[in-house]
């Protein structure tokens, strides 16, 4: 699935969205609504060094307790910017090895550089609740093939406090079970014939460890879990997403899912 940009732009309480690929929910939006977003964005082109940076991440502003938003933001800067630096400081130390291996470095492609890019998502957001989804794709200069991940933050916006997959469960432990025999089900219906030579990659990737659930986020309709490429299946079987309905899993679920909540998703490609 090729991601379309998206670029949402909230002013006020009255959620006014621009975007270019997305899928905004549209709903009605009371005084003291969800906060307003305001989306932070990083262009870089390092011509010398030989990389690209296009990132772009949420950022909420609102009447809330500065110090709850303030958590959070933080929070979600951090899944972006350590990378990014990491990035930059491994463009920097290939171009140092480089300078030092005239020989060796001239046998590497000319036309090759590093890029890292990231699409934002807000798939839920209430009053109190937020999930983020941030998806990247990225390369190194030289490697055979780039990389696509997604990390996931889901908060409290009363408090700040950042609720991880156990955290959105009454038990955690019961929860995160739950998700791996349902994940299994799932990923055998997408894989279908395949499955069989796919299984030890899927009952792996879905052993009910916190490690394997990392990304799970909210939806009015749901949780999605996301799987990045060699979780549950080798890398041309690209990343995998599965979609549980709130009918099935909010009976165990410590936040209770609204279907009116705001919902901004990246659409499908071709």
């Amino acid at each position: 699935m090729r991601l379309k940009r998206a670029v949402a732009i909230v002013l006020t309480t009255g959620m006014v969205v621009a975007c270019a690929g997305c899928r905004p929910k549209a709903v009605s939006i009371p005084v003291n609504g969800p906060p307003s977003i305001v989306v932070q964005t990083k262009h870089e082109e390092g011509e010398t060094l030989r990389y690209s940076i296009r990132a772009g991440y949420p950022q909420f502003r609102s009447t809330l307790p500065a110090g709850a938003l303030e958590k959070v933001n933080k929070a979600i800067s951090a899944i972006v910017l350590p990378d990014i630096a990491g990035l930059k400081q491994n463009a920097a130390d290939d171009a140092a090895w480089a300078a030092k291996n005239p020989s060796e470095a001239g046998q590497l492609p000319v036309d090759q550089s590093s890029f890292l890019n990231t699409e934002y998502e807000i798939p839920y957001l209430t009053n109190d609740l937020v999930s983020v989804r941030i998806r990247f794709e990225t390369y190194s200069a030289g490697a055979a093939h780039g990389m696509s991940f997604t990390r996931v933050l889901n908060a409290r916006l009363s408090d700040g406090e950042i609720l991880d997959t156990e955290g959105l469960f009454l038990d955690g432990k019961q929860g995160l079970q739950w998700l791996s025999q349902y994940c299994v089900t799932d990923l055998k219906r997408q894989y279908g014939a395949d499955y069989e030579a796919l299984s030890s990659f899927v009952e792996y990737g879905t052993t009910p460890v916190a490690d394997n659930f990392k990304s799970v986020s909210l939806e009015p309709g749901g949780l999605v879990i996301s799987f990045d490429p060699y979780q549950v299946g080798p890398y041309a079987a690209g990343p995998r997403e599965v979609h549980v309905p709130a009918k099935d899993v909010q009976p165990m679920l410590a936040v209770t899912l609204s279907p009116d909540a705001f919902s901004l998703v990246l659409g499908a490609g071709d």
